[in-house]
């Protein structure tokens, strides 16, 4: 179950099946779209593409933020955002995006 910022701990991520983003490598742990556009909650906001309201929306994949969690030992272990998919809205966004927040390549759309 997340924190109460909304992020996961690795255990949690692992059990999703679904893919993170680990900027240290600047890899995903797997590429299961040819191409899809991948934002935090607080990115979709910045661009005007919102998520729905609480719990509407799930994830489609996730990041890993090493800085997360400063406080207790129990809050270091959510160290995983979600990552909502913006792919329909790309044209509208791409010239804003950086790199880590698109998976693929953005020919195979």
């Amino acid at each position: 179950m997340p924190n109460r910022k909304g992020w996961y701990t690795k255990e949690e991520v692992v059990e999703t099946g679904l893919p993170y983003f680990i900027p240290s490598s600047k890899r995903w742990t797997d590429t299961p779209y040819p191409f899809a556009v991948l934002l935090t909650k607080s990115r979709c906001v910045d661009l005007g593409v919102p998520i729905l309201a609480s719990g509407r929306e799930k994830p489609s994949a996730f990041r890993y933020i090493a800085l997360a969690g400063r406080g207790t030992n129990d809050d270091k272990r959510y160290r995983y955002a979600p990552l909502y998919d913006r792919t329909d809205a790309y044209h509208l966004i791409k010239d804003q995006l950086y790199p880590h927040e698109i998976m693929g390549d953005p020919d195979n759309e």
